[in-house]
């Protein structure tokens, strides 16, 4: 890697973090917005209370939360086992400037530190949360979430920042209904073992301006992975706006769409002003899966526009072999950048596949780059 390039990363990389600092105003103006009549969860925890994370509170955190509907966390760090935490319909968290939630190291292969199962209107803002994936005390598993959302509607995440979970950062999925309405505004997601953020059904989500970084460790390894389970999965509406992807192991962004097998449900997804630094490859569609039989070809639409992707370590772009599919893929104002800081960035229609042809390879689905 030359200077230049190892320069350019390292302000990225200052820029990212740097910008994940509470704003003191911003801060006062939610809290007295929103947090009129607050209780303080520190009025729960032992009146001994150790203060440098080392002692866990789980119990005294959860009977905080079930016991209010309005709660400030500490300003210090708490520990909490790998039993995790379960937040209740009709809830608002504010975190302070060094609040943070952090796990117990665990030996489980799947853990939530934060579960929203079967709930709605909730808000959490100034989330932070750290996982175990340096120090977990086993080798099994992918499933250690950060925030678990499921079956739930009119959840909010304003400004998280989650980092270091054995698995993803945050996952967005099914148990019984669809998820509605699930909003994860600003933050910082960082150097989580599988996925940044999984988006497995949805209706209605909508993900922006966050920055996803260094996510490495076990496949996807992607910054934003938009992947179904199944056919009673629904993505519908789904809207990325504003998400910067840095330095992640395999993709920034994936369109895994193949496991909706079944579904007669159109799919609905929107991309706008993404940009991704070196992760290997900035952009991943698999719409369908080569290994699948459908019964019926999948169908709806892709739309990804003003996207800017630089420095990546395989390809700009990679739509990865599958069935035929009726699904339309539309791109406008996509810029490439893979020289040095130095250099110079073109329109796709100057690089090794032009835009056109990857547009029909996306359609017979056949494995194709853009470099």
């Amino acid at each position: 890697m030359d200077k230049l390039k190892i320069i350019f990363l390292l302000l990225l990389s200052f820029s990212f973090f740097k910008g994940q600092e509470i704003n003191s105003k911003e801060y006062t103006d939610i809290k007295n917005k929103y947090f009129t009549n607050a209780v303080y969860l520190e009025n729960y925890l032992p009146k001994s209370i150790d203060k440098t994370g080392s002692t866990d509170y789980t119990n005294f955190v959860q009977n905080a939360l079930d016991q209010n509907s309005k709660l400030i966390f500490p300003n210090y760090p708490i520990l909490v086992s790998d039993k995790g935490i379960s937040l209740k319909s009709n809830q608002n968290i504010l975190f302070q400037s060094n609040s943070k939630l952090v796990l117990k190291s665990s030996n489980k292969a799947a853990y939530k530190i934060i579960s929203l199962v079967n709930v709605s209107n909730v808000n959490i803002y100034f989330l932070n949360i750290e996982g175990d994936k340096y120090s977990h005390l086993s080798s099994v598993g992918e499933w250690g979430n950060g925030v678990s959302i499921k079956s739930s509607s009119n959840i909010m995440l304003y400004k998280p920042m989650i980092s270091k979970c054995w698995g993803d950062g945050i996952y967005i999925g099914q148990e019984t209904s669809v998820p509605q309405n699930i909003t994860v505004n600003g933050g910082l997601i960082n150097d989580n073992r599988r996925n940044g953020i999984s988006v497995i059904s949805g209706i209605d989500i909508t993900l922006k301006n966050i920055t996803i970084s260094n996510t490495k460790g076990h496949n996807p390894q992607s910054g934003i992975d938009i992947e179904p389970n199944n056919a009673k999965n629904r993505l519908n509406n789904i809207v990325l706006n504003n998400i910067t992807t840095k330095n992640n192991a395999v993709h920034g962004i994936i369109i895994s769409t193949g496991n909706l097998n079944g579904s007669t449900q159109p799919i609905s997804i929107t991309i706008n002003n993404h940009r991704d630094y070196n992760s290997a490859i900035a952009l991943g569609l698999g719409v369908t899966r080569n290994n699948l039989t459908y019964i019926q070809p999948l169908n709806g639409k892709i739309t990804i526009s003003n996207s800017n992707y630089t420095l990546p370590g395989k390809a700009f772009i990679r739509n990865y072999k599958g069935k035929k599919s009726n699904i339309s893929l539309s791109f406008q104002n996509m810029n490439f950048k893979r020289s040095n800081v130095a250099g110079t960035s073109a329109k796709v229609s100057s690089w090794s596949l032009p835009l056109d042809q990857f547009l029909s390879d996306f359609k017979r689905n056949v494995d194709s780059d853009v470099k």
